[in-house]
């Protein structure tokens, strides 16, 4: 952050301080944090000041806020700015003309170049930018996305580029919220919130509305493989031009072409950050069926990714510990459960007496990870093993004994996670229809993840890590 901007910083809603701020959890990735004597004092006082937040002053508290930022345990409140920025807006289309028309008259103050990826209908789309006074590049073949935008990125000169799809339709202003940003000279690219236009009161766009797979959510967030926001759609992304990956897009990507962007920007040593308080809207496709058929395609890209970014795509981490104690529950064995919350215990306190963290912290963090590693069950259950899921969920109402109890558990794994959803964002559907439609949607990516896995013969994308740290001293186990 420079001092030109000096935003409000605002603490991260889900991030906690110990011991007098000598200790923070949360940040991205989240993790234990200890704060250097010179960021405690800013650190509480942001904390104190809420929602609110607080505006640095002075050399010192620039630097802890900037630190505080970069490790995702508070956010600049960025507020809107006007000046001419040097901006050049790319607009990769491929027909669908009366998207990209709407598309071109929300964008009518902004250079905007429309790279026309061999559409079948060129004149179509010739007569659209000429009327809302865009250029336009007519590709020779249709390359995909990522090929259209390495046209735009070398037909521009401007010092940031704003990549925004066809089916997008930005607010006046976009550009003024997003782009003081860019203030901290280490942010090499920002994306807002995408969210669906709502046009009916169907199904599907209620259910879009809800749980849409280009929308990243109401938390503004530093973006980085295994954060708690680990990628960007790059339906609108704007990027420092000086911040993009050698060879820009891969243009061997169809699919997840964005993420494996952000990776090799944030792996350069950029920051991307997501800033939910600017929202666009997108036009919907189809049906529910088209949704499925998406929701299959972005799986299929996973091994891909994969094959690029070894060990960032694994579908679960998870400590054997936890499994064996939510084992030891369904057999209704507690000495087995004592013995692996036990064994898990012990070995998050030497890992936190390492440390020199607070003894308090040990059952937060004992809760804190069996959730965690109960969340990431149900996904992969309902996702890369949704075929078993779906067997649990059928057999937890009849099955008894051992059996049950264990198919019940990872029911609830599966669908309270769901229901929690629902409570939260209150769509217009009723909870068994939400659930429902959650569940189909996240099978359709994992068969996707198992078609690729298997044409490819890959067991990576498939196969879950799972850790048994062995404690250094004797776990002290209560009888």
């Amino acid at each position: 952050m420079q001092t030109h901007a000096s935003p409000v910083v605002v603490w991260d809603r889900r991030a906690r301080l110990w011991s007098g701020a000598t200790f923070a959890t949360g940040g991205s990735p989240w993790g234990l944090i200890r704060l250097k004597p010179a960021l405690q004092d800013f650190a509480q006082r942001l904390v104190q000041a809420g929602s609110l937040g607080l505006r640095p002053v002075g050399e010192r508290e620039l630097r802890a806020a900037r630190v505080l930022v970069h490790r995702g345990l508070a956010h600049p409140q960025i507020l809107q700015r006007h000046q001419e920025w040097d901006v050049e807006v790319v607009v990769p289309a491929h027909d669908r003309v009366p998207e990209l028309s709407a598309c071109l008259r929300s964008l009518a103050d902004s250079q905007v170049l429309v790279i026309d990826d061999k559409s079948a209908d060129a004149e179509s789309i010739l007569r659209a930018t000429q009327e809302f006074g865009a250029r336009v590049f007519v590709c020779s073949i249709n390359g995909g996305p990522a090929a259209a935008r390495n046209e735009g990125i070398a037909r521009t000169t401007a010092e940031f580029i704003a990549f925004v799809d066809s089916d997008c339709t930005l607010a006046p202003g976009w550009l003024d919220s997003l782009m003081p940003v860019f203030d901290d000279s280490q942010v090499g690219a920002v994306a807002p919130r995408i969210r669906p236009r709502v046009v009916n009161s169907s199904v599907t766009t209620h259910f879009e509305y809800a749980a849409s797979a280009l929308d990243m959510g109401d938390v503004a967030a530093v973006v980085r493989p295994g954060g708690s926001l680990s990628y960007l759609p790059a339906a609108v992304l704007i990027v420092r031009r000086s911040a993009i990956p050698s060879g820009g897009f891969d243009t061997f990507l169809r699919l997840g072409e964005d993420v494996d962007f952000i990776w090799r920007l944030v792996e350069s040593g950029w920051q991307v950050r997501y800033e939910p308080s600017v929202v666009v809207e997108h036009e919907l496709r189809g049906d529910f069926l088209e949704l499925l058929k998406r929701r299959y395609e972005y799986g299929t890209s996973v091994v891909d990714l994969d094959e690029r970014h070894a060990g960032a795509l694994v579908p679960a981490r998870v400590s054997g510990w936890n499994l064996v104690s939510i084992s030891g529950i369904a057999l209704k064995q507690p000495g087995i459960t004592l013995m692996a919350l036990g064994t898990a215990t012990q070995v998050l306190r030497e890992t936190l007496e390492r440390e020199g963290a607070p003894e308090v912290l040990v059952p937060f963090f004992v809760g804190k990870t069996w959730k965690a590693d109960s969340l990431a069950i149900g996904s992969v259950l309902r996702r890369e093993y949704w075929p078993l899921g779906w067997a649990v969920l059928a057999l937890s109402p009849m099955a008894k004994g051992s059996v049950g109890r264990m198919t019940r558990l990872a029911a609830a794994a599966m669908v309270v996670p769901l229901l929690t959803e629902w409570r939260k964002d209150k769509p217009e559907l009723d909870p068994v229809r939400y659930v429902c439609l959650r569940l189909l949607a996240d099978a359709a990516y994992g068969s996707g993840v198992i078609k690729a896995s298997i044409e490819k013969r890959s067991l990576r994308t498939l196969l879950p890590e799972v850790r048994f740290p062995i404690p250094r001293k004797k776990p002290r186990i209560k009888q």
